[in-house]
């Protein structure tokens, strides 16, 4: 399944008050350790949160830290670098620091992935608590992230009224994860991006400000994305994902994450609409999207393709908010959609929920390869040959192969064509797949002695087959392959059996 962390320590806060400061250290990483496929949206997502801080959570642009693909040694780099910003600031008695660290990409469920490497989830806690910011928050987006707070008992399921403000009179840690331990954290192709991440953010720009007074709160946001993260993946084939949380905080009063009162640009949406989804169009992203009641969404000035739905009918268009605008958008000035875009009216949104690619040993597979063979003339050596094989799977199961095999001196040639149907067992270590079989099915070989002799024999071949691929990444593996295959020939002479191995190596494409 998709594993995928996002940390956020405290707050996206909301309307800069006097004696805060507020720092974010925002990390995406795609690759994980392993057999995990790539993800396809962390660095993206991240690169989102980054953006939001600056344009509505009141987070200075210089006080907000990007790393993208980075290893953990730049990750704690970073974190000593805003511990120093934390001392610098606190020079001043009353001065708070809220501190926000946001990561996305893969988690094993006992600590955040980059690359090859592993944070454990006990290091990043100590890593943030060393910081000495006054208030800190931790979401943690990812397959099995739950288990991030195994130790202080997290609590499954309901949304929680957790209050906290970045005022002088609130300190301490809130944890929140997108899933619990023992589930998985989707992405959807439709939003490209996760699906907690992805309500997280359109909550904060303003679908979750169910009191319509311009400002999303945490408590605000966390029931938000939490209602749209059950709800959407509750139809999908992996089941319900909840997202979980724990705090241990003092004080009283609530934290601003977002002000939307005065943004840079807004679009106004009509009250009919069912739902709609928002793309930036000069950075190909989804944006946000909006359910029914939404009656605004706050956003920097651009174009952006906008889809709005409601029962049978959907419809799109490009929209370009200008600075300080209100635009409103209406059903009269967009195009009728194509009827495929009306997926799940009635349920959730998501068009597709993706899990980490299906795994090799499910997938359709293509290989070629390219080798030698014994030859029948044996004054030829060896011969050139070349396989072509369908596996339905990568798996154990059948196979189904086509080869050739060529060779020619002064005094002749020889020319082989089979066509082979199999069945094989695999062992998989790590990213190496072995596997051993036999193979079967009717082979036709050509001989030229001189321009006038050439004799053609049929027969029948029996090949016990091994083989070893190395995965390469999600799609692509090499690998060599073996046979010792005796044959049977059917001659003007009578029936010959011969010994005809052959090997080769190639690349296999799964599809």
């Amino acid at each position: 399944m998709r594993c995928f962390t996002l940390v956020l320590c405290v707050a996206f806060a909301g309307p800069a008050l006097a004696g805060t400061t507020r720092l974010a250290l925002v990390v995406g990483a795609n690759a994980g350790r392993g057999e995990l496929p790539p993800l396809r949206y962390a660095e993206n997502d991240a690169g989102k949160v980054a953006r939001l801080l600056k344009e509505l959570g009141e987070v200075a642009e210089s006080d907000v830290l990007l790393l993208q693909g980075e290893p953990p040694a730049r990750l704690e780099a970073a974190l000593q670098q805003l511990q120093r910003r934390v001392q610098k600031a606190h020079e001043d008695p009353d001065e708070r620091v809220v501190l926000l660290f946001f990561f996305s990409g893969h988690s094993d469920g006992e600590g955040l992935e980059l690359g090859d490497a592993v944070l454990p989830f006990p290091r990043l806690k100590a890593l943030l608590a060393g910081t000495k910011a006054d208030v800190r928050l931790v979401i943690v987006d990812a397959c099995k992230s739950g288990s991030a707070m195994r130790a202080k008992g997290g609590t499954k399921a309901a949304p929680f009224a957790l209050k906290l403000t970045d005022t002088l009179e609130t300190s301490g840690e809130a944890f929140i994860s997108s899933a619990a331990e023992d589930e998985a954290a989707l992405e959807s192709s439709e939003v490209m991006g996760s699906l907690f991440t992805h309500h997280l953010l359109s909550g904060l720009r303003g679908a979750a400000d169910v009191s319509g007074d311009k400002r999303v709160t945490l408590n605000e946001a966390y029931r938000y994305a939490y209602d749209q993260t059950v709800t959407r993946s509750a139809m999908l084939p992996q089941g319900s994902q909840h997202p979980t949380y724990d705090y241990t905080l003092t004080g009283r009063g609530e934290l601003v994450l977002t002000t939307l009162e005065t943004p840079k640009g807004q679009l106004v949406f009509p009250d009919d609409l069912e739902r709609a989804v928002v793309s930036d169009v000069a950075r190909d992203q989804v944006l946000a999207e909006v359910p029914r009641g939404t009656k605004a969404l706050a956003v920097p000035p651009g174009q952006y393709g906008v889809r709005l739905f409601k029962s049978a009918e959907a419809k799109g268009g490009r929209i370009t908010v200008a600075e300080g605008a209100s635009r409103q958008v209406r059903w009269d000035e967009l195009t009728a959609l194509p009827s495929s875009m009306l997926v799940a009216r009635k349920g959730p949104g998501v068009v597709q929920a993706l899990a980490p690619p299906r795994a090799w040993e499910d997938e359709r597979v293509l290989s070629l390869g390219a080798g030698v063979a014994r030859p029948l003339l044996e004054p030829l050596g060896l011969l050139f040959s070349a396989r072509l094989a369908f596996e339905p799977k990568q798996g154990h199961g059948f196979s189904f192969a086509l080869h050739v095999a060529y060779g020619s001196a002064r005094f002749g040639w020889e020319l082989g064509l089979e066509a082979r149907a199999g069945l094989r067992a695999v062992l998989k270590v790590g990213p190496v797949w072995l596997s051993a079989g036999g193979e079967v099915g009717p082979t036709f070989v050509v001989q030229g002695l001189s321009a006038t002799d050439t004799r053609g024999s049929f027969g029948l071949r029996a090949s016990p087959r091994v083989a070893a691929r190395v995965l390469l990444g999600e799609s692509v593996a090499l690998g060599v392959e073996a046979d010792a295959g005796l044959g049977l020939y059917f001659t003007s002479q009578g029936v010959v059996a011969a010994f005809r191995p052959e090997g080769q190596a190639g690349v296999a494409v799964r599809f």
